[in-house]
């Protein structure tokens, strides 16, 4: 008698640890969902989150964040998260009509001073707004998930301090320079200029899609050879065509200035936004 009964006590332990395993593998539905709009912001709510929910960009990598459309799948995907963090004033014009359907949003904008750079979304390339951008994410995502908002607290103090010593390396490293004026292929740069008491001279204006005249091209031509400009910078995700232009009427060369909305080849932000800052001390012949 004493065989069946360890038969069927085997058999019991058998179901008990499949059933403790399969509840192992199931997933943690306790874990906010966040959506971002794109790279910068991506990078912010990545870090801020850590381990503690799931964050996801709904602008695949190599995508003009202005040109962005979505498909049926991904305006699911943002209408059912628990927070969605973006840019407004149109800067993506697709994202800006699911706000509505969405419980909670946080707008980055929010952080620029009233009345600076009005029409420039650009914010994210000064790192002191950056900053401000990280506190106001820690406040969002710990409004939706306050049971961990002291670790996403402590995220974002360690992702501060990185962007201060960011902050820190622009500030030396383009306060002795012969030149203190950038040429670009479009207006993306004017709060990086604005931080650094660079000048910022574009090609084209804030909008990407913009073509510039042949005035313009000539006005532009003109400020490179009065100033000694050697370097004409164009973008990761737009055509090198204009700044060519202007570099074969000038002489100039050209050379990437990444505006960081896609995640970078390599990297992060950071990392990324030293590399603008080695091309800019190189461009404008800084000690």
């Amino acid at each position: 008698m004493r065989r069946p009964i360890a038969l069927a006590l085997s058999a019991l332990l058998l179901v008990v640890l499949a059933a403790c395993g399969g509840d192992s593998e199931e997933p943690d539905d306790s874990r906010r969902s966040i959506v971002t709009a794109f790279y910068p912001l991506t990078f912010v709510a990545t870090a801020v989150a850590g381990d503690e929910a799931d964050v996801s960009s709904i602008t695949p990598a190599g995508v003009e964040p202005h040109d962005l459309e979505l498909t049926a799948s991904q305006v699911r995907r943002v209408s059912e998260a628990d927070l969605l963090i973006y840019i407004g004033q149109g800067f993506q014009p697709a994202l800006d009509r699911l706000v509505p359907e969405v419980a909670n949003t946080l707008d980055v904008l929010t952080v620029r001073p009233p009345g600076v750079r009005a029409d420039d979304p650009h914010i994210w390339l000064d790192p002191s707004l950056m900053v401000g951008m990280t506190g106001t994410v820690v406040s969002a995502i710990s409004r939706v998930d306050p049971a961990n908002a002291e670790t996403y607290r402590e995220n974002g103090d360690e992702l501060i301090a990185r962007i201060n010593g960011l902050d820190d390396d622009f500030s030396n490293g383009l306060s002795r320079c012969e030149r203190r004026t950038i040429v670009t292929t479009h207006e993306s740069f004017g709060y990086l200029a604005d931080r650094f008491n660079l000048e910022q001279v574009g090609i084209a204006g804030i909008d990407p899609d913009q073509e510039p005249s042949a005035r313009r091209l000539n006005e532009v031509a003109e400020i490179v050879q009065d100033n000694g400009i050697t370097t004409i910078f164009f973008e990761t995700l737009l055509p090198e065509d204009l700044a060519d232009t202007v570099a074969a009427e000038t002489g100039a060369e050209t050379a990437v200035l990444d505006p960081l909305e896609s995640p970078p080849a390599t990297g992060d932000y950071i990392s990324a936004m030293r590399a603008n800052l080695s091309g800019l001390r190189t461009a404008l012949d800084c000690r």
